[in-house]
């Protein structure tokens, strides 16, 4: 059974994911189906709209996910989080909601926006959010910082001096 730890940590990954697919989907149908007549640049492209508003929401998670949900780990190097954190992003982005949006227009044959975003943007992303916990957890913010990393204990004593090593004959 999973700890409180491990629970409260989903909680908060689930409210990150709910901000920023709100923000995804709502530049998607901007994009892709203009809605109330407004001015679109990729109206009627869905797949190009897609990429395009999840790439947003993926700049969206990723801040919220590093100051918020997981604030107590860290990578090891500097700039690590964020080259893992977006490949895992971009492979799960493409591989399984953009499978689903595929799989619903061309091998079921709906085309249409409630259709797209069912398949896209409610299958396709809870199936992605359970592989990026994992993968987040495990390969990008896979351990939580320890008080003796980032501050010297205190009551720690040093047995030899700091500096040149001494030589005895």
């Amino acid at each position: 059974m999973p700890s409180r730890h491990v629970i409260a940590e989903a909680g908060r990954f689930m409210a990150v994911g709910a901000v920023s697919t709100a923000v995804a989907i709502a530049l998607y149908n901007w994009l892709a189906y203009e809605p109330y007549d407004l001015w679109s640049p990729l109206h009627d492209h869905v797949t190009w709209s897609y990429i395009v508003s999840h790439g947003v929401g993926m700049v969206v998670s990723y801040e919220l996910s590093r100051r918020w949900t997981f604030k107590q780990r860290s990578g090891t190097k500097a700039g690590e989080g964020f080259l893992s954190y977006a490949v895992i992003n971009i492979l799960t982005m493409t591989t399984i909601p953009l499978t689903c949006l595929w799989f619903s227009r061309h091998a079921l044959g709906l085309t249409s926006q409630l259709d797209d975003n069912l398949s896209g943007n409610v299958v396709g992303l809870l199936l992605s959010q359970v592989a990026r916990f994992y993968l987040f957890r495990r390969f990008v913010f896979h351990r939580p910082i320890r008080y003796t990393e980032v501050y010297d204990d205190p009551s720690e004593e040093w047995d030899e001096p700091v500096g040149e090593p001494q030589l005895t004959e």
